[in-house]
């Protein structure tokens, strides 16, 4: 299995989304996403009053991704939704034995994806997104010996939240991502089978008389992860203090097998047509490499 082919595959483990990230990921029950649930848990788009258009970006010691995003609700047809979604590895010079350069070698993912969504009766929302995942690993120039290697495949996300008919409101999410054949890299002997994802939690709002006097509100989460490629299982915590719906901070921690565990911290502003989420992950595999925590940036306006 190659480098290229690995990476193709495991970039849809990679988290996503400022209000995701800054929450510890536990966002399978979360129904404030926006359009970061094409990434999560598509049902929670089911119930958006508004279009958003959204871009999305993340800096990691990995690569660069960007998101472009636009989502359309219906009380009628339920919410549409679409993305393209790039992943930047960055380019390398490929030189001769004296350090000529020959050539450049760029390696990228793409996903392009749709979703639809729809609530069930007052409680239910169910959501479903295909995406078309592609990876390019090339050279220009003179490159030699350096292959040029190409792969692509379609996969779908599936997911659903409820709202418990209980005193403090609870809502809970369930998500399977990922379903599809294996992602085959041409003139590859072998395919290698994409990372499939079953994410579910919950979420609720913590009545606290105090907060509410001054027009605040604190939710909770938790959710669980089971996928291979991330060694067998993961949770995450979160929690978000709002002010007025206007402003917001996060907090989570995220545990897993490896060095990819750690706390992540956000902050958003809503004012109204305009959002800017931004947050940032402090992980211990980007901790003891370069000291730079990964960060994620949203620009969203809803209409």
């Amino acid at each position: 299995m190659s480098l290229a082919a690995q990476s193709g595959g495991l970039f849809l483990l990679a988290p996503f989304g400022s209000r995701a990230v800054g929450s510890g990921e536990a966002v399978a029950a979360d129904t404030a996403l926006g359009t970061e649930a094409m990434w999560w848990n598509p049902a929670a788009l089911a119930r958006l009053n508004k279009r958003e258009l959204a871009v999305h970006n993340s800096a990691t010691i990995v690569a660069n991704s960007n998101m472009l995003a636009f989502s359309v609700p219906s009380k009628v047809l339920g919410t549409l939704a679409a993305s393209a979604y790039l992943v930047d590895y960055g380019d390398q010079e490929n030189t001769d034995n004296q350090g000529n350069i020959l050539g450049t070698i760029t390696n990228r993912n793409y996903q392009l994806a749709v979703s639809y969504a729809t609530p069930v009766g007052k409680a239910f929302s169910a959501g479903l997104t295909y995406k078309f995942v592609m990876l390019r690993f090339a050279c220009t120039g003179i490159c030699g010996s350096v292959p040029v290697l190409s792969g692509s495949t379609s996969a779908l996300d599936l997911g659903a939240q409820y709202v418990l008919p209980t005193r403090l409101p609870i809502t809970v999410g369930l998500s399977v991502r990922n379903v599809g054949p294996a992602l085959q890299i041409r003139d590859a002997e072998q395919a290698d089978p994409l990372p499939r994802v079953v994410q579910g939690g919950v979420r609720t709002r913590v009545p606290i008389k105090a907060l509410a006097d001054r027009e605040a509100s604190l939710e909770v989460s938790g959710d669980l992860m089971s996928a291979s490629a991330i060694g067998g299982a993961a949770a995450g915590v979160g929690a978000v203090l709002g002010y007025k719906d206007v402003l917001f901070l996060r907090g989570g921690y995220k545990m897993q097998e490896g060095q990819g565990r750690g706390p992540s911290i956000g902050f958003g502003i809503q004012r109204g047509a305009f959002g800017l989420d931004i947050a940032r992950r402090f992980d211990a595999f980007s901790s003891s490499l370069v000291g730079q925590p990964p960060t994620y940036v949203t620009l969203r306006t809803r209409f």
